[in-house]
């Protein structure tokens, strides 16, 4: 029957849409209708800590509260979104702090923490409400986080003691069971705002933390293989959003929220911008996800244009707009691109009658997906593949959604985002999609786009400055690649890799190249939009790693988008990352001259005085004394100083460091790079990310312990980082792998006195 259904050509109307003309947004976004100031506040309160679900095709998007009442917002595509009013009552949630919701056996369920002041779970049968208490406050501290296991089992995620943690909920009475789990997600201080999703085998954790009012408040993430509980694995380089340059008002990013992009198969993530601390007020923000294996990573954070979010191939709406679907007296049906590599949804309601959604074909027939809400079902003609259980979906009459993901190595299908069945080698190709009508079923969004499981960020656009997995090519598929690393990152053999990028701005840019050891000697070069923009060879590395990153020499890119190409004689490629790039000037600073005080950056307690020829910072202060660009790379600094003696804490020197960040109530060691602790026994050298510390090598200066000053040479040039005494050979030389490659230079001080009598600079480049 089905198979007569689709050679019947009235059936698969529905031609593939049209191009549509290209759309952008920018970062960050005004969204009508959202919260005004608060009192004595001139900026309004906006949107911070935004969560965004979606439902039957819709996006649904809560933030949190500076009155009695959530607001909610309405959107198709993610940047356009209508203000659909409250969805609560009364005071119930009055200031309400990062509302989530969860649809969950056919009704919505959000938990939010007003005031911070512990936790409480509203219901209602609309994700515009209006949301009612349905618990206690039951403490977990604030931003609690809703995931649903496939067996139906609804859990919490949840900060406790600066990590996350788990708990499943009681399913009478919506509360926690008390078992926490941890996970060992942390960013070693006030950590918060907690997202689990999946694609294929692997769960993601996304978190935020440092202080909201921190021009470094930032998202990290941990992975996990093949479980949601347990302990997930956190990269040493895992911030995923954080951007705190000094003069740039694009900062403060944190707590977001992941999902779904509306082409089926996408990911995105929202998270907010702080405009002001006078609330704080904040604005929303969305970028791109983007996976490899364990993996996670974004073209962002941007805050220059980008496409708007793809829609799928084909979509309709049975229960309003069909667009590409046409109605018969079968059902509805379009035809989708003629591919084994595609994703797939359908909203159904059921009445009593059965559910059909017609994937695609298969060897033994038409392959479709049948459920009466308590049995799901994979058939191949009339023969019964694989069959599983479906949990509880609640009262009829209500809607679900049923989506699938497929490849040429696994089909998943699965019901309100519940994996229930799951098939290796599936041998299955959409053509004409759609839904079977019959008794007792009505059914609403339905969609097909021909990628899956990450298929889709080969194509995605990707970002300079910024970074990307190598293979994420316009023609990974057709690369060689093995695997690599914990995280099971695949990695092409170059060949030949061509990228769809978008340069921010006119300028020069550098490219970090993460290759293998091995493949030192052998030649690279990269093409913009065809023509050689640098060639080179892979350089020698000293160190004993499989894998290390060098930087390229610069090269001048226009605005907009190119296609990069990276080639190479058989290199392993793994990462990619690019950065607008500025030489180092040569400087010699004694600070007894009040012009040279415009040419640094100080935030917190240094200070210059000219007369007494010193920058210094007193005890149990903290701050930074900064100089340079952050695209500088090579360089050598001299350093004349007095040994630090007083106050807790550390003090010393900075190279390379990028997105510093002060604030009194945020980890001390707030900045990506090298960190050169001086005391009167001699430096300690560290990579620092905040709070993320790796072990201290030490170096002892017996000469220091009964001097009153000391003084330094430091190199940093390509993967090497050199320290040690004027005129004599280092004392202390790393070998990086992962290098930081470029940033500012300059003094820090986490509560230790430090005085600098000068500083020259020299460039390396």
């Amino acid at each position: 029957m089905l198979r007569r259904l689709c050679c019947l050509g009235a059936i698969c109307l529905a031609l593939l849409p049209l191009a549509a003309a290209a759309e952008d947004y920018c970062n960050p976004m005004t969204i009508p209708g959202q919260y005004a100031p608060i009192a004595g506040a001139s900026d309004d309160y906006g949107i911070g800590d935004p969560f965004v679900m979606r439902f039957n095709g819709m996006y649904y998007l809560y933030a949190s509260s500076c009155e009695e009442r959530v607001r909610v917002f309405a959107s198709r595509n993610l940047v356009d979104w209508s203000f659909e009013g409250w969805c609560t009552e009364g005071r119930d949630v009055y200031f309400a702090y990062a509302p989530e919701v969860m649809y969950w056996r056919g009704d919505f369920y959000m938990i939010t923490s007003p005031g911070g002041g512990g936790h409480y779970i509203l219901k209602s049968d609309s994700p515009l409400g209006p949301f009612r208490p349905i618990t206690h406050n039951f403490g977990y501290q604030i931003d609690g986080a809703f995931f649903v296991e496939d067996d139906g089992r609804p859990m919490i995620l949840f900060p406790e003691g600066n990590a996350i943690r788990e708990c499943f909920l009681n399913e009478r009475t919506m509360l926690p069971d008390g078992i926490k789990y941890a996970t060992g997600a942390t960013l070693r201080g006030w950590t918060e705002g907690p997202g689990l999703f999946r694609r294929g085998d692997w769960y993601y954790l996304t978190f935020t933390g440092n202080h909201v009012c921190s021009t470094g408040y930032q998202v990290a993430w941990a992975s996990l293989r093949g479980a949601a509980v347990g302990a997930f694995k956190q990269q040493a380089d895992s911030t995923l959003l954080i951007h705190s340059v000094f003069g740039d008002d694009f900062r403060g990013l944190g707590h977001s929220s992941n999902f779904i992009g509306p082409d089926l198969e996408s990911l995105y993530t929202a998270y907010h911008s702080c405009v002001s601390l006078a609330g704080p007020a904040r604005l929303y923000n969305l970028d791109r996800l983007l996976t490899n294996g364990g993996r996670l990573y974004t073209t962002g954070p941007t805050n220059h244009p980008m496409p708007v979010p793809a829609m799928p191939d084909v979509w309709g709406d049975a229960d309003g707009d069909l667009n590409d679907f046409a109605r018969t007296d079968g059902g509805y049906f379009a035809q989708a691109p003629e591919t084994a590599r595609f994703t797939q949804e359908c909203c159904f309601l059921l009445e009593g009658g059965r559910a059909v959604w017609l994937a695609g074909r298969a060897a033994g027939g038409d392959a479709t997906l049948e459920t009466d809400g308590r049995t799901l079902a994979l058939r191949f003609g009339e023969e019964t593949v694989l069959a599983a259980p479906v949990p509880e979906l609640g009262e009829p009459g209500r809607l679900h959604t049923l989506r699938v993901e497929c490849n040429e190595d696994v089909f998943y299908a699965g019901i309100d985002g519940m994996r229930l069945i799951e098939l290796s080698d599936p041998g299955i190709t959409a053509g004409c999609v759609g839904a079977i009508e019959g008794d007792g079923v009505r059914y609403a969004f339905m969609a097909c786009t021909a990628q899956a499981l990450g298929s889709g960020d080969n194509a995605a656009v990707k970002t300079v400055p910024g970074h990307f997995s190598a293979i994420h090519a316009l023609n990974g598929d057709a690369l060689a690649c093995e695997e690599a690393g914990s995280l099971s990152e695949r990695v092409p053999l170059l060949g030949r890799a061509d990228y769809a990028v978008r340069v921010a701005e006119d300028g020069l840019y550098r490219f970090d190249l993460t290759v293998r050891r091995a493949d030192a000697g052998r030649a690279y070069e990269l093409l913009v939009d065809g023509e050689r923009a640098i060639s080179g060879v892979v350089p020698a590395f000293g160190g004993h790693d499989e894998w290390f990153t060098f930087t390229t020499p610069a090269a001048d890119l226009s605005a907009g988008d190119h296609t990069l190409s990276i080639a190479g004689e058989s290199v392993g490629l793994r990462f990619v990352e690019a950065f607008a790039w500025a030489e180092t000037e040569a400087m010699e600073n004694d600070f007894s001259s009040k012009a040279m005080r415009g040419r640094f950056i100080t935030l917190g307690a240094f200070s210059m005085d000219a007369q007494e020829k010193r920058l210094s910072i007193r005890p149990n202060h903290r701050g930074f004394a900064l100089f340079g660009s952050e695209g500088n790379t090579d360089y050598e600094l001299r350093v004349r100083f007095e040994i630090p003696q007083d106050g807790a804490g550390t003090s010393g020197v900075l190279l390379r460091a990028t997105n510093v960040s002060s604030y009194e109530q945020q980890v001390a060691e707030s900045w990506f790079g090298y960190g050169v602790t001086v005391t009167r026994l001699g430096f300690n050298v560290q990579k620092m990310r905040y709070a993320s510390v790796s072990a201290a090598d030490f170096c002892g200066v017996p000469a220091w312990k009964e001097a009153a000053e000391g003084e330094l040479v430091l190199r940093a040039q390509g993967n090497t980082l050199s320290v040690g005494l004027p005129d004599e050979p280092p004392l202390y030389v790393l070998e990086d792998a992962e290098p930081f490659t470029h940033g500012l230079y300059g003094f820090f001080s986490t509560g230790k006195a430090l005085t600098v009598l000068s500083c020259e600079a020299a460039p390396l480049d």
